[in-house]
């Protein structure tokens, strides 16, 4: 039975909410999303006081938020509150505010559960065993140790990106004095935190909406071609030009940076000094962005729990997500995982000519499975449509030069002149990559071919390799003279690609 389920985050500086739809198969969906800045942490002050006009606007937004949950008749609704409400003095009175005027319930979660939520979050949807996950926010920021995939140690420090803007930096243009004892503060910060110590040169995570707008200057700077900000990768060169762009500007300037929202530009700076300081800290040379966080995980421990999974942590995020968005554009699923057998086989079998290993059978693995996605659109060139849904389909695991290749891959399953001006993406895959993803797309097109009527006529494939031939001998439980005829239409791409005759008998 399909269910949408709302999750709200109420943070420090904004507030933002998830709506998804569990289908009855077990795939999901985003539906909807909704983010406002309220800085509901501004001017609390020694006394740790939520004030009346952040209360105000925070109360508002929750109820267009309210609004929205109400139109897409949300089934569950998950509201859970950080740091500011964490540390207010007045959070009784909020809380019972909040509940009296919205009808929501916040469930005010510990630092420590923050940075739970937030590897939950982050392990579900990035294909990486040892990292430092870090989440600066408006009025706390979270360090989490990820060895071999497991949560090892997590920390909350109650600094954020407000907090420090108005303990540091205030609202009148920034001093390099200021600037200076901040990066000196965090730098005592991190020192307290001892296993910090062991853990240098690991690849630093990063949530949290000033680590996001870092790696929109970035985007912006080099004309990134695609949109995604979710496992976009940053040299620690690249992180300090991108800091350096940011602290070296008043606050109008800032405000023009392409890449940094206006209603971000007054407290950036000390958003990004956390993680400016761990990189140097851990001598980490690269740094990771998020798209996901704590939303996310609240959705990825419910959602597991509901499937009885077993645990919260996702075994294989790729194909996880891959067979999420096959169910998401209505594949025939039996077809989708044949053709993928078929190709891998051939592939195994055929080492010996094409020289490629476990990286390119990854890619193959994926693109076979995604090449009839844009039927989801029309049949008529949906090798096209299947190009534009596997570069827009949040595929977990890949990174960004990979999710370009499997999307040729598909494009050209069924047409291996697809010219989709790749030059556009020379930035992620050159020469060598395309002549790849010729090969590997050669391997999905005959597969497909081999299982023409999907039915599943041809079960295996043999294949026996000589000097001047590849002869590909077919294990069938019924006639297989339409798939033969399909699959030798692609001979002449085969000779060409490896100076050999193929047969398919």
């Amino acid at each position: 039975m399909d269910n949408k389920i709302a999750i709200i985050d109420l943070g420090s500086n904004s507030v933002r909410m998830i709506i998804l739809k569990i289908y009855g198969d077990g795939s999901f969906k985003m539906v909807d999303q909704a983010k406002e800045m309220v800085r509901l942490s501004e001017g609390m002050g020694e006394e740790m006081s939520l004030k009346p006009l952040a209360i105000q606007r925070t109360i508002h937004v929750l109820r267009l938020f309210k609004k929205l949950i109400e139109v897409h008749k949300a089934d569950k609704i998950f509201t859970v509150a950080t740091a500011a409400v964490r540390n207010a003095s007045n959070q009784r009175f909020f809380l019972d505010k909040v509940k009296l005027e919205t009808g929501f319930d916040f469930e005010v979660i510990s630092g420590e559960m923050e940075a739970y939520y937030d590897y939950l979050g982050v392990i579900n949807t990035i294909d990486i065993e040892d990292c430092i996950i870090v989440d600066i926010g408006g009025a706390s920021t979270e360090l989490i140790w990820v060895e071999k995939r497991k949560l090892k140690e997590a920390v909350s420090l109650p600094y954020g990106a407000v907090v420090l803007t108005e303990r540091f930096l205030g609202k009148s243009d920034i001093t390099q004095e200021n600037l200076t004892k901040l990066e000196q503060f965090m730098v005592k910060q991190y020192e307290q935190v001892k296993w910090l110590k062991q853990i240098k040169g690991l690849p630093i995570v990063g949530l949290g909406g000033s680590i996001r707008s870092l790696a929109k200057i970035d985007k912006k700077k080099i004309k990134f071609p695609l949109e995604s900000l979710h496992n976009y990768q940053m040299e620690e060169r690249e992180v300090a030009h991108a800091y350096q762009s940011v602290t070296k500007t008043n606050l109008e300037e800032r405000k023009n940076i392409p890449g940094v929202g206006k209603e971000r530009a007054d407290i950036i700076v000390a958003g990004l000094v956390p993680i400016k300081v761990l990189m140097e800290y851990l001598k980490a040379e690269k740094l990771i962005i998020s798209g996901n966080g704590l939303r996310e995980g609240v959705f990825f421990q419910n959602y597991l729990k509901s499937l009885n999974y077993g645990n919260e942590i996702i075994q294989d995020v790729l194909f996880h997500s891959v067979e999420n968005n096959l169910r998401n554009y209505e594949v025939n699923m039996d077809h989708s995982f044949h053709v993928q057998k078929l190709a891998l086989s051939i592939f195994d079998q055929t080492k010996e000519i094409h020289g490629m290993g476990a990286w390119e059978r990854k890619l193959l693995a994926v693109g076979s499975l995604l090449h009839d996605i844009g039927m989801y659109v029309d049949y008529y060139n949906h090798h096209k449509h299947g190009f534009y849904l596997t570069l827009n389909s949040r595929l977990n695991g890949l990174r960004n030069r990979e999710l370009v290749m499997c999307a040729f891959i598909v494009a050209m399953h069924r047409n291996e002149e697809f010219k989709k001006d790749w030059k556009g993406y020379n930035m992620l895959i050159d020469k060598n990559d395309y002549e790849i993803v010729k090969k590997l797309s050669w391997f999905a097109r005959v597969a497909e071919k081999l299982d023409r009527s999907e039915y599943g006529s041809v079960e295996d494939v043999v294949c026996y390799l000589d000097q001047d031939s590849l002869q590909i001998m077919l294990k069938t439980n019924s006639t297989a003279e339409l798939e033969i005829a399909a699959a030798m239409k692609s001979e002449k791409v085969f000779e060409k690609m490896f100076c050999k005759k193929l047969y398919i008998v």
